[in-house]
């Protein structure tokens, strides 16, 4: 897998990332929740992971309240 990602590296000059904290989140979720509400993760569809997660080829959103005492996930399907 680490040789995979170097390849695509050298190759494109980008390295995907579909799974991250913080930021922005990533299309098709870009409206999201609207404030106060504060983006937190995306996690993507990947077969093969030892924890599956079948968002249909699309990407789960987690979402925080201002307080950080409540949070809400969506998934949304490609």
């Amino acid at each position: 897998m680490a040789d995979e990602r170097e390849t695509e590296l050298e190759e494109d000059g980008v390295l995907p990332v579909d799974n991250y904290m913080g930021g922005q989140p990533s299309y098709p979720d870009r409206s999201g929740y609207e404030a106060p509400w504060r983006f937190f993760f995306r996690l993507d569809h990947e077969d093969g992971d030892p924890y599956f997660l079948n968002f249909a080829d699309g990407g789960g959103y987690a979402y925080l309240s201002p307080d950080r005492l409540e949070g809400r996930f969506k998934w949304e399907a490609a």
